[in-house]
């Protein structure tokens, strides 16, 4: 969301200030709106024209302190939407997740918050909710649509979700994580949506660019594979594919679309291994066809999926001669026709679930994704092939992963299995909102459990390596990178079969659990340069 946004008229003796934001000066433009506040410290307006701008270059402990000071008694009439929408996006930026979604909900509660703000802050909150709070149900409720997934999955979708994207996307996802639908109508919404929001977005979007090669292209020897995605870190994207792409750069000329820009040690190995690297951030539908275009690329492959709409708006014309989806928001099919592969195996995509794709299934002969191991916490020597798993001790159970992911059919599970101990590992339980929310869909099961809640990748490791309990896999959406993590680790997993007609994202454990290894980076790098030739 832009910070600006919240950014209203302050009268002519802040003109240099707003021409060094509109010139997007925004260090320039903080320093002139302090000097002006600093004259006028009683201007609830200018308090808050300041603070947004020392949001927009990253001042967030100015920006805190100034709104900080706000006595709840000023914030009335248009003030009190901005106040409380400034004040979420910097709370949001300073990782404090629940006080960002109280604010976004006092925003959006304000009379004459502006529709774009609104559907911003509906955004906002409805991504915190899901990914940093893990209560799925409360981000599809932030939309107040009046209806829900059964509605976002039938035949005749409402109206409200047609003309609200983020709204229908919202339920969609809440019902694959709670399983409210099955899997083919949860399939059916989601190609429903890609029809409507997707395929057919933006100018243009259903004429496909012209793909001549240029005489260079037509000369080299190398193919030129371009790879998008914002998760080119330390993330699934990362240590899924990292070791791949390491292996495919010996052979080809890389190109790596970064739309997240996270500097860290796995995008450190990507750039390593790429031939040119383009920050592609915020980058609009149009802009990123026009980069594709100038990238004059033998084929494309996108990791970001359900993650990075916009990613897929571009690529729904076909700007690149062959292009694939791989990696990263790959729970299930787009929907669109413009892929020339989907890559997963045998056991991801059994024949039985062909009808769930609108793509073509390309099908690697090991698992379709690899592991590398993080720096601080060496797995090599595991990943061929995995170790056995050690017995856990009797009784003890664990649950490891997103809070989004435990639902009523947990329950139902731990009904089954019966623990005498039971371990909730992730990091977003320190946050009271989603220890609230299990203990609504778990209900007596609770008494029986823990919190363990690790503050980064790093403690993630080391409580899995000492975690003495076997862990239940979530149901429908189960366990992805945290399977093969635990795997690598020796931790027993029990996981219940799956259909044949089930989604990616109902089947990853049980295919992880039965791959034979996850260092086979030059099979896939050499079975990938094939599909991009062909």
């Amino acid at each position: 969301m832009d910070p600006h946004a919240v950014s209203g008229d302050t009268g002519s003796s802040q003109e240099l200030a707003e021409q060094a934001r509109h010139r997007g000066d925004f260090t320039g433009a903080r320093d002139l709106y302090l000097q002006a506040f600093r004259a006028s410290p009683g201007s609830l307006n200018l308090r808050l024209d300041t603070a947004a701008a020392c949001l927009a270059c990253d001042d967030l402990r100015q920006a805190w302190q100034l709104l900080s000071e706000v006595k709840a008694q000023e914030v009335s009439g248009e003030s009190r939407w901005r106040f409380h929408l400034c004040a979420a996006m910097v709370l949001q930026r300073l990782g404090r997740p629940e006080a960002a979604v109280a604010h976004y909900s006092f925003a959006l509660s304000s009379p004459g918050i502006p529709q774009t703000s609104r559907c911003s802050a509906q955004r906002s909150a409805s991504d915190l909710l899901l990914n940093a709070l893990g209560d799925p149900v409360a981000a599809a409720g932030v939309y107040g649509t009046g209806f829900g997934p059964h509605e976002a999955t039938s035949s005749e979708v409402p109206q409200a979700f047609l003309r609200n994207p983020e709204a229908w996307l919202s339920a969609l996802v809440s019902a694959m994580y709670t399983g409210a639908v099955d899997s083919h109508r949860l399939v059916c919404g989601f190609q429903a949506f890609s029809a409507v929001h997707i395929a057919s977005a933006g100018p243009g979007a259903q004429q496909p660019l012209p793909r001549q090669r240029s005489v260079a292209s037509a000369r080299r020897q190398r193919p030129r594979i371009g790879l998008i995605s914002p998760l080119f870190c330390a993330s699934p994207v990362g240590f899924l594919t990292l070791g791949t792409c390491e292996a495919l750069g010996a052979d080809a000329d890389l190109v790596f679309f970064d739309r997240g820009g996270k500097p860290d040690w796995a995008q450190t190995r990507f750039r390593a291994a790429s031939a040119e690297w383009i920050a592609c951030k915020g980058a609009d539908v149009e802009r990123l066809r026009h980069l594709f275009a100038q990238a004059d690329l033998d084929a494309l492959v996108d990791l970001g999926g359900w993650m990075d709409l916009d990613a897929l708006r571009a690529m729904a014309g076909r700007p690149v001669a062959r292009q694939f989806k791989w990696v990263g928001g790959q729970s299930l099919t787009t929907g669109l026709q413009c892929f020339d592969g989907f890559w997963t195996d045998e056991r991801q995509v059994p024949q039985g679930s062909r009808k769930l794709y609108s793509e073509p299934i390309s099908r690697m002969s090991e698992g379709y994704v690899t592991y590398v191991s993080p720096p601080y916490r060496d797995l090599s020597a595991m990943t061929a092939p995995p170790p056995e798993p050690k017995p856990a001790a009797p009784g003890a159970n664990a649950l490891v992963s997103n809070p989004a992911k435990i639902g009523p059919r947990i329950r139902a599970r731990l009904d089954e299995v019966k623990p005498t101990k039971l371990y909730l590992v992730d990091g977003r339980w320190r946050h009271s909102h989603a220890r609230q929310t299990v203990h609504r869909w778990l209900g007596p099961w609770m008494e029986r459990a823990e919190f363990v809640s690790p503050e980064n990748h790093v403690e993630y490791l080391d409580v899995l390596s000492q975690l003495d309990a076997t862990v239940i896999d979530t149901e429908p959406y189960s366990m992805g990178l945290t399977a093969i993590e635990l795997r690598l680790l020796g931790k027993p997993v029990l996981a219940r079969s799956r259909g044949t007609c089930s989604t990616m994202s109902e089947r990853h454990c049980v295919a992880h659990l039965a791959a034979r290894r996850f260092d086979h980076y030059r099979l896939q790098a050499d079975e990938i340069l094939s599909w991009c030739r062909a």
